[in-house]
């Protein structure tokens, strides 16, 4: 493989785990439940915080249900993630992703933290889909906050 086909090669897988972390972040706000088991390899394993408090699940139909559960209930979430570095070898990968999630609800129930991601992901076709994510809190505030949330439009 000549220099400029690997640089390319690189480019372009790392364009398609930015994708993926998009895909991920998207879905997850937006309750997209079919698009959320896509960017998972079979037995990826989702990981949230840290036991006996944390959250856990492992293979796509599980990080789904996972998903469910967390967004039931609420008024609105929303999650915005910044991909950091991207290490590629081979058909595998690493990534830190830096996360900021806001939801309300059920009820007077409020969230809003800033996390790490820790990604592996594993190559699938031209794709790539986490094998592993695990979210790290940094900050965490669960008081009530001002402001109002609105419903999501289907996408026209």
């Amino acid at each position: 493989m000549t220099d400029q086909h690997s640089r390319l090669q690189q480019f372009m897988d790392e364009a398609s785990i930015r994708n993926t972390i998009a895909r991920f972040a998207d879905s997850a706000t937006r309750a997209d439940y079919a698009m959320f088991k896509t960017v998972w390899a079979d037995d990826g394993e989702f990981i949230i915080g840290i036991a006996p408090h944390g959250q856990h699940s492992k293979g796509a139909n599980e990080n789904v249900a996972l998903l469910r559960k967390l967004r039931t209930g609420k008024d609105f979430f929303i999650q915005f993630a910044l991909p950091g570095v991207i290490e590629i070898d081979g058909d595998e990968a690493t990534t830190r992703t830096f996360v900021h999630e806001s939801a309300r609800g059920p009820g007077e129930k409020y969230y809003r933290n800033h996390c790490i991601a820790f990604d592996r992901l594993q190559r699938f076709g031209n794709d790539w889909v986490f094998k592993s994510r695990s979210f790290q809190y940094l900050w965490l505030d669960t008081g009530p906050f001002a402001g109002n949330g609105f419903p999501l439009f289907p996408a026209a």
